[in-house]
């Protein structure tokens, strides 16, 4: 064990991710991945595959409710549905005609990912708060959803009803943890797992080497390149995971699920693209390569 822990630190510094693991982290592979992808039954229907709710967007980031129904929709869940303002929904139909346009938020599906520009103000913490006291389901909170979390109370958390996943970068979870980035990259793992069983999470520290926490529980991401780096990939993510979740998987593995399958998807954006010229929307469009990779494994 002592050996294999070595190794994978190794690895890790080779790719320039000073992240210390020990024998309670393990490092995602294709084939642990494979296995969140089981064969469709012939004799199935939308309904098998569950629905997600995605909360997201404004009027000044429109694109972000965009980005997240397109990563929800290559998920392989039956029903993805838009909870936004008038604006968007009106801008959106045309374009994805597909989704299912909402008023209210929608506590019967299965998962609903909520936060993603919507802007960090009283109104979007108090749609968080509502759900985290009376929905049932697995919720994401994201992007706008984290910092409003930061700026209003985080100490909701502990009141929740639902299974929930929160999905910082570095910078938010030094909001949410009032702690320096510098002190978080130090020691992002034990510090993921201090918060992770404080407020009984499943968390996703994103980085070169993205932290999944749920408790004691541990697994690193390592597969994508810089060109997630832009605007619009953590849209996409949670967006993705939000579908993940909907067609039943755990959230500890929706998560690892969701990471993994994004960043294989930017590895194979940027070969085609490069890391400078690769967008969000073309790691969407590989998407479905990516998970061709992994299910033919």
């Amino acid at each position: 064990m002592k050996t294999m822990i070595n190794k994978q630190m190794c690895e890790l510094e080779a790719m320039g991710i000073p992240v210390p693991i020990d024998s309670s982290v393990t490092i995602l592979d294709a084939g642990q991945i494979k296995n969140f992808y089981p064969k469709r039954a012939r004799n199935s229907h939308k309904g098998t595959y569950g629905s997600c709710n995605i909360v997201a967007g404004s009027k000044k980031y429109a694109g972000a409710a965009v980005l997240s129904l397109k990563g929800a929709l290559r998920s392989g869940c039956g029903y993805v549905k838009l909870t936004s303002c008038e604006y968007v929904k009106n801008l959106l139909i045309p374009k994805l005609p597909q989704v299912i346009y909402l008023d209210e938020l929608d506590l019967t599906s299965q998962a609903i990912a909520i936060g993603m520009g919507m802007g960090a103000t009283q109104a979007t913490y108090d749609a968080v708060k509502y759900l985290i006291k009376n929905y049932v389901g697995s919720l994401i909170i994201d992007a706008d959803g984290l910092n409003a979390l930061s700026e209003y109370g985080i100490d909701i958390l502990k009141e929740k009803t639902c299974k929930v996943i929160l999905t910082p970068h570095a910078k938010e979870f030094s909001r949410l943890t009032k702690l320096r980035v510098e002190d978080i990259l130090d020691n992002p793992v034990e510090i993921s797992k201090e918060f992770s069983k404080k407020y009984g999470v499943t968390l996703l520290l994103k980085g070169a080497a993205s932290i999944i926490c749920e408790g004691d529980r541990v697994a690193l991401n390592t597969m994508g390149t810089t060109a997630l780096s832009k605007g619009g990939s953590g849209d996409i993510l949670s967006g993705f995971m939000c579908g993940c979740l909907a067609r039943g998987l755990a959230p500890f593995d929706a998560v690892s699920c969701a990471a993994y399958t994004l960043g294989v998807a930017a590895e194979i954006a940027s070969e085609e693209k490069t890391d400078y010229c690769a967008t969000a929307d073309d790691i969407i469009k590989n998407l479905h390569l990516s998970v061709k990779r992994l299910t033919s494994i």
